[in-house]
């Protein structure tokens, strides 16, 4: 059973070690490293902003395991973005915890904003996230160019993410 609470500034550290993992790197929209620097100003501003929300999962032996974050976009006339990101400590991959993070993030956003829908935008390569984002109950809608994809196609073409959608 894994357990959660919000995110607090001693974890700083924890998200920084999380964010600059080379695997997670490779996955980002962003793949560059993050400064320390850079890091803990976005972490702390993360920390007092009211549209987001920054979960740590722990396992039975109280070790951290990962982190599920949420950032919401109000938009005019109609329902809020809320957008999902999430990352699985390195050595707690490969154990069906992504999924469970996922599932248990989902409830507790909807319980905060009364989420409708909450949108997961993932690189097409990236078969473990779209496996557990899928077994959490997500949707693929469509492909998207929101964020950008450095990654280029045989045409030198930005390649775009996937948008997955879970509605409730």
């Amino acid at each position: 059973m894994l357990t959660y609470r919000t995110a607090q500034p001693a974890d700083a550290r924890l998200y920084f070690t999380w964010a600059n993992d080379p695997d997670t790197r490779q996955q980002s929209f962003n793949s560059a490293p993050i400064s320390l620097e850079t890091h803990t100003a976005w972490f702390t501003r993360k920390l007092t902003d009211p549209n987001a929300l920054l979960l740590v999962f722990s396992n039975e032996a109280g070790q951290s395991v990962g982190q599920v974050r949420f950032e919401r976009t109000p938009v005019a006339d109609m329902p809020d973005e809320i957008i999902i990101g999430i990352s699985i400590d390195a050595k707690q991959r490969g154990k069906g915890l992504a999924a469970q993070l996922i599932q248990q993030g989902c409830a507790i956003c909807r319980k905060r904003w009364d989420a409708v829908a909450i949108h997961a935008y993932i690189k097409p390569e990236n078969q473990a996230s779209i496996r557990a984002f899928e077994r959490a109950g997500f949707r693929l809608s469509g492909e998207s160019g929101k964020f950008g994809n450095s990654d280029r196609d045989a045409l030198g073409q930005n390649k775009p993410c996937l948008l997955y959608l879970k509605t409730f």
